[in-house]
């Protein structure tokens, strides 16, 4: 009998294998697929050098064109000086034509000034790197750039052109202040920078076009009021600026209506930005601008109260402004000799005839031969602050605008020479006005009257001339110009033969009832006269500067 035994498969070791490395070999191909899609999207790694970190983190902040993350920071090092930080990242491969020389990186971080609050997004995200480029194919992939400092603003789809303005300060203006038109929004600042000579700021401002139209050389800029009101007989008026101006700060100009004006393209003109629209709106003359020269003058008396900005007036109207200071002290005059750099319109000395000469120099230099002088005057009594006066003092052709090296030179003359001479010229031709000879022999007549009440009088008149001596011995008298010093002089002589007079004989005067009148309203001048003998031992140079 015949067994038949069942029949053993032989095994594939081929089988056997792929049973068992199925799983890793299909992991190792997986992963291997996903590095090949990792390295295929990821881009070329780059170097940004900044001056400081300003809170970036590696792995953490992120690199963003357009509010979109295409890159992240993978490390922050030292530079090979120590002088600034060089930022390594690492760029996604959609972004890679991006690096080129358009490209640009800044930082942006929370900032919060006086003038504004920026970088509010990063209080969420966290500080990243800001990237601006322009798509060029052609180029070759950039990979070190040098990091910005400021944001960069990019006028490459605006249409419009730049102004440059000028003013003693910033204004607390930055780049970014919005510019205003009656309101509306047609512009911002670029730049806010130090003029060379460190002595004023220039701004540069973008206006967007159709807006230029209303920009000519006759507009003035001045810096938007956060808060202003007015008074008059409809009530009172409070003007509050909204939130975002009063956080930013703005600037608003305004041309003059004419009925043709050219418009002022680009940075050719420069413009004054004033505090506000009351410093804009004080009368001027002259046409201003292209009619604006430097000057100088030379005060040899304190002007700690004189500031740069202050106006060059002439008859209450603007005709200028002072720019500059410099002093020093003199040893042989013993006095701080100060020179005063100031920008004066010269249209404002011209003829009505003669508006429309280009060169108005001409027209100030015959102004200065006609006697036009400089000199600081005081504005306000009470907080002592001063400014540039012209004013016609001076002789007729007696001098002219001198030169030192380059500096033309206004003629000055001091404050306190035509104050004096103002206050002492009212009391020399009040006295002059008296009938002195007239008065000398109605007092010999009164003499002879033995009257009681007039020796009184006479006694107190006594007084009168020694007080105006004391007044005539005063150092600013001596001050005076040659004419109004003889005038005091003969006065005191009148005044001392009367009184000797009086001296001698005044015990046996009497005086008629008329004449007691008369001599009483001078009994009144004696002690108007010395009060002002009293404020004068007290304060020698009252007649100079008053009695506060």
């Amino acid at each position: 009998m015949q067994v038949h035994e069942p029949k053993r498969e032989k095994k594939n070791k081929f089988s056997f294998l792929t049973s068992i490395w199925i799983v890793p070999i299909m992991a190792f191909l997986i992963s291997m697929w996903l590095a090949y899609q990792y390295f295929a999207k990821l881009g070329p790694e780059i170097k940004i050098s900044f001056k400081n970190n300003s809170g970036l983190s590696a792995n953490q902040s992120y690199i963003k064109y357009r509010d979109v993350s295409i890159g992240v920071v993978k490390d922050i090092s030292l530079d090979e000086n120590g002088k600034g930080v060089i930022v390594t990242a690492r760029i996604n491969k959609e972004a890679e034509r991006f690096l080129n020389d358009s490209t640009k990186f800044w930082i942006v971080k929370p900032e919060v000034g006086t003038s504004g609050i920026t970088g509010l997004d990063t209080l969420i995200s966290g500080t990243y790197i800001q990237m601006y480029a322009q798509s060029k194919q052609s180029d070759a992939v950039k990979k070190q750039f040098v990091g910005l400092e400021k944001p960069y603003i990019d006028r490459n789809n605006d249409t419009g052109y730049r102004y440059h303005l000028s003013a003693p300060d910033s204004r607390n203006l930055h780049a970014g202040s919005p510019v205003y038109y009656r309101k509306l929004r047609v512009g911002e600042v670029e730049q806010v920078a130090l003029s060379k000579d460190g002595q004023r700021v220039k701004f540069e401002v973008f206006i967007k076009h159709p807006y230029t139209e209303y920009i000519s050389k006759e507009t003035q800029f001045w810096l938007m009021s956060n808060i202003s009101f007015s008074f008059n007989h409809s009530g009172f008026n409070l003007d509050m600026a909204p939130m975002s101006h009063v956080l930013n700060g703005g600037i608003t100009f305004d041309t003059p209506a004419k009925i043709v004006h050219e418009p002022q393209q680009g940075i050719s003109c420069i413009f004054y930005l004033y505090k506000d629209k009351l410093a804009m709106q004080k009368k001027r003359i002259g046409y201003g601008k292209t009619h604006e020269y430097h000057y100088f003058l030379l005060a040899d008396e304190p002007i700690a109260k004189l500031d740069v900005g202050a106006p060059v007036e002439f008859f209450g109207f603007q005709v200028g402004s002072i720019i500059a200071m410099n002093s020093h002290f003199d040893t042989k005059m013993k006095k701080i000799i100060s020179t005063v750099e100031v920008v004066i319109d010269t249209s404002a000395f011209a003829d009505k005839v003669d508006k429309t000469t280009q060169d108005t120099k001409i027209f100030f230099a015959k102004a200065v031969e006609k006697g036009l002088r400089a000199r600081i005057a005081q504005s306000d009594p009470i907080t002592g602050s001063q400014y540039v006066e012209l004013v016609y003092e001076g002789k007729e052709g007696q001098r002219t605008i001198s030169k030192m090296g380059n500096k033309e030179i206004i003629p000055s003359i001091s404050n306190n020479d035509v104050d004096i001479a103002q206050k002492v010229s009212v009391i020399l031709d009040k006295v002059n006005a008296l009938d002195i000879n007239g008065l000398v022999d109605t007092l010999q007549k009164a003499i002879k009257d033995n009257s009681t009440q007039s020796v009184k009088v006479l006694k107190e008149f006594s007084i009168v001339a020694r007080n105006f001596r004391k007044i005539s011995a005063d150092p600013a008298i001596k001050k005076l110009p040659s004419t109004l010093s003889q005038s005091v002089v003969k006065l005191q002589k009148t005044l001392d033969s009367v009184n000797a007079l009086l001296q001698g004989d005044g015990d046996k005067s009497a005086l008629s009832r008329e004449l007691t009148i008369t001599l009483k309203e001078l009994t009144k001048a004696s002690r108007s006269i010395e009060v002002l003998t009293q404020k004068l031992n007290k304060k020698p140079n009252a007649l100079i500067f008053g009695d506060r």
